[in-house]
């Protein structure tokens, strides 16, 4: 069989797509340009497009489309794409030199806006020159029915190195594309599918009667997933309806300083991602007039729940998710930690994450309502933004000679959550990328710099409560008699 069909959750992203909402996720990287560059100071594309052409076969993907179930009867598959164009998918474009900040900031809104063409394979790779300091930016695009935060990392390190040195790996085999299904055979395999379904359901349902436990904890499950979506939180300023423009800003965090903050306050890293987000959110909301007394906002933060011999072999997305209480309310940071570490704590081993996976499954067997199914579910998840955490390479990356000097995240945001707050560890830093809506937060880059100050905040105020510990303990009763 030529092909391979997408999983339920890969298809959650076609089905929520519109073109005011596109589906995609990516990243901004800069890189170091001198070694890119030929004699007269210009990049040389072409290099970088052999480049990619010579790596491409790592993750074939890169070279397949989607191909649609007639009548919609089945979910899509992946198809080897016979017309494919690797100039199409790996473009040059430039800011004024010397192009700062601000510019490429607003560059890379605009790019991200634009919805990928469902009729080729959906990656693109947008090189930006004439960026201050000699640097060159790199600006990815991958949909999310590729793949989750963690397999574009996987997909990303397909194209780096561990060391400067330019080494041109041997032509790999020439590429000869597999012959797609025709329509009506398609139609007829993803037909007899479903009819196979109520066979399946049968076998667990006999499984079921034998060995009852895991029937009733997916049941519970589920119940519990439902129950937790049913408690929609109060709408913050971002939770209204998107257009199709985009505003995005980074931040930068030393993960020294966030290691330290771990290590003293014994929770997970994560947990101090989370606890600065709030704090930031906290005085973001406070700085335009929005009350915080009493409230609190409920971020959705995925959880991955892929193994650990599936990095760099399997792409798709191996995601579920949890949603946080954000004590937005509370102005002590050692208390924001404590109230985020003690939710986490219980979270992690609760049903939710593998019920938010059951309900997208039942919604995916009902064909006819899969899709008004599943938007209706994307829509109606308890969340007022998204936070998400995804780790990456903890040592220096070079492309083609070129050492990546900073890579910040970017992921999507859709109707009624207008913001999602991104971080991505490299190299000794934290990197986060914060999208939202262009007309709904147009002071984004406040956001992101109360994000670096929280964690200043969090640093000395555990710093300071550890010691204060000590402190106590070293006036306590004297024992020794």
């Amino acid at each position: 069989m030529p092909y391979q069909r997408l999983s339920a959750q890969d298809t959650v992203f076609l089905r929520i797509e519109d073109a005011h909402q596109p589906q995609h996720v990516g990243s901004l990287s800069l890189y170091e340009g001198g070694s890119w560059r030929d004699e007269a100071g210009r990049l040389r594309i072409e290099d970088l497009r052999a480049h990619v052409a010579g790596r491409i076969h790592r993750v074939p993907r890169l070279r397949q489309r989607l191909m649609f179930v007639p009548f919609g009867q089945g979910r899509p598959v992946w198809v080897d794409d016979d017309r494919f164009d690797l100039d199409y998918h790996v473009r040059l474009t430039a800011l004024p030199r010397p192009g700062d900040e601000a510019q490429l900031l607003e560059l890379m809104g605009r790019v991200q806006s634009l919805p990928l063409d469902r009729a080729r394979p959906l990656w693109e790779l947008w090189f930006v020159d004439g960026i201050e300091g000699d640097r060159v930016g790199l600006i990815i695009k991958t949909h999310h029915a590729l793949g989750d935060g963690i397999a574009n990392v996987d997909l990303g390190m397909a194209l780096v190195d561990l060391t400067p040195e330019v080494v041109d790996e041997p032509d790999p085999a020439p590429w000869r594309p597999e012959p797609a299904p025709s329509p009506v055979g398609l139609w007829r395999d993803s037909v007899t599918e479903q009819l196979t379904r109520p066979f399946a359901l049968v076998g667990g349902v006999l499984r079921a009667v034998r060995d009852p436990g895991p029937a009733v904890a997916a049941v519970a499950s589920v119940a519990q997933t439902l129950w937790t979506f049913a408690a929609q939180p109060a709408p913050a300023p971002w939770n209204t309806p998107v257009t199709q423009h985009r505003r995005w800003s980074p931040a930068r965090v030393s993960m020294d300083e966030a290691r330290a903050i771990k290590a003293q306050a014994g929770c997970s890293l994560n947990d101090v991602v989370v606890a600065a987000c709030t704090l930031a959110l906290r005085r973001f909301l406070t700085e335009h007039g929005d009350g915080v007394e009493g409230r609190t906002l409920k971020a959705m933060v995925p959880v991955s729940t892929r193994r650990q011999d599936e990095h760099g072999t399997t792409l798709g997305n191996r995601v579920s998710m949890f949603v946080v209480d954000l004590p937005v309310d509370e102005s002590d940071p050692v208390r924001v930690l404590e109230k985020v570490h003690l939710q986490t704590a219980v979270l992690k081993g609760s049903t939710i994450v593998d019920g938010a996976e059951s309900v997208i499954q039942l919604a995916d067997g009902i064909t006819p309502l899969a899709a008004p199914l599943t938007r209706f579910v994307s829509r109606h998840i308890p969340m007022n933004l998204v936070i998400t955490n995804v780790p990456g390479p903890p040592v220096p990356l070079y492309l083609r000679g070129a050492r990546l000097l900073e890579v910040f995240p970017y992921v999507e945001v859709v109707d009624n959550e207008g913001l999602t707050m991104a971080v991505l560890s490299y190299a000794g830093q934290l990197e986060f990328g914060v999208t939202s809506d262009r007309d709904v937060i147009p002071d984004l880059g406040r956001l992101t710099e109360q994000v670096e100050k929280a964690f200043g905040e969090l640093r000395d105020a555990v710093g300071g409560a550890v010691e204060g510990r000590r402190e106590d303990a070293g006036n306590g009763p004297d024992r020794s008699q």
